[in-house]
Formats: C-alpha cells, structure tokens, sequence
C-alpha cells in the first residue's frame, strides 16, 4: 500500500507539477515576446524602462519556475533537455535584453531580430519536449501503477479465499470433534 501512495504522491509531485511549470514557462516566454514586439514596433522611449522592467519580472518568475522544476524527480532525459532549455533561454534573454536597449536607442535591430526569432523557436521547441516527455514519463508511471494495483487486488483476493478455506476446515473441525465423541448416555429411568 505504501508503494501505490508513493506512486500516485510522485504521479503528482514529479509529472503534474512540472507539466504546469512547463505551461507556465511557456506563458512567460510568450508575455515577454509579446513586449518585445511591442516596444520594437511603436519605439516609445519613456515605454521602453517599463519594458525591460516587465521583462525582468518575467524572467525572475521563469528562474523560479526552473528552479522548482530541477527540484522535482527528473528523468535523464528530462534533466538534459531542461539544461538544454535553460541554455536556450539564457541565450535567448541575452539577445532579448540587447534588442530592448537597442531600440529604447532607435539602433538598428534586423539581423538580431532574425537571430531572436530562431532562438525563440528553439527555446519553444525545447518546453514542447519537456511537456512531451512529462506525458511520456507519467503514462509509464500510471502503467506501473496499474500493474501494481492488479498484483495488489489479486493479493487481495487470495487472502480472502485463504481466509475461508481456513474457515471452512475449522468448521468440519469443530464439527468432526462433536461426531468423535461418544454420546451421553441417557438414563432409561426417567422415560
């Protein structure tokens, strides 16, 4: 029993909250290419510090959604493809980072522009791995816990034939021992 309560608890901890990190990353990513796109289209300077300052919250909400996520159980691959996503992002924040600046200075920006597409397409490309794997993983979990559950009803079920044929043989036991003994001899006196 406590094994069917570690796996549903770890069903739980290790594949139901990092698929909701891996939502919420994706979000976060989306919300900041949201801005970026914004201030790069309308070149609004004033707008600009409150762009880079709402970047910044959301890249401090994505470092504590990794940093939940890495403390959860991680298979091998989802630890590489965490480190490979969290590489990605790094890059992609970067180059996010100097795209805002450039244009709160009216810089050219095209080539990084094409450059931040791509590693915004990678840097997607990696949580839609990760949620695929979160799928992945949890359904070979559920399987084991079905496996387990089915063993565990079948234990179940020969413990409660166990448990009535013993019955059964201390039924004809105790009414064997009532046949064995003589019977009372009754006194003909009294009829």
């Amino acid at each position: 029993m406590t094994s069917m309560n570690d796996s549903f608890c770890s069903i739980y901890a290790d594949r139901l909250l990092p698929a909701t990190y891996v939502f919420q990353l994706t979000d976060h990513l989306y919300q900041k290419r949201l801005i970026l796109e914004h201030q790069l289209h309308h070149h609004d300077t004033l707008e600009a510090a409150e762009a880079l300052r709402q970047v910044a919250t959301h890249n401090k909400a994505m470092d504590t959604l990794i940093a939940d996520f890495e403390a959860t159980y991680l298979v091998k691959m989802e630890g590489q493809l965490l480190g490979a996503f969290k590489q990605q992002l790094e890059d992609y924040n970067r180059l996010e980072k100097s795209l805002l600046e450039a244009a709160q200075l009216r810089q050219p920006f095209e080539k990084d522009r094409v450059g931040l597409i791509a590693l915004f397409d990678i840097t997607l490309n990696e949580l839609t791995q990760l949620s695929q794997l979160q799928i992945d993983v949890g359904r070979a979990m559920r399987d084991d816990s079905l496996r387990l559950l089915a063993s565990t009803k079948v234990l179940t079920m020969l413990e409660a034939a166990l448990i009535v044929i013993i019955a059964l043989i201390i039924q004809g036991l105790v009414f064997a021992s009532r046949s064995m003994s003589p019977p009372m001899p009754q006194r003909h006196d009294l009829n």
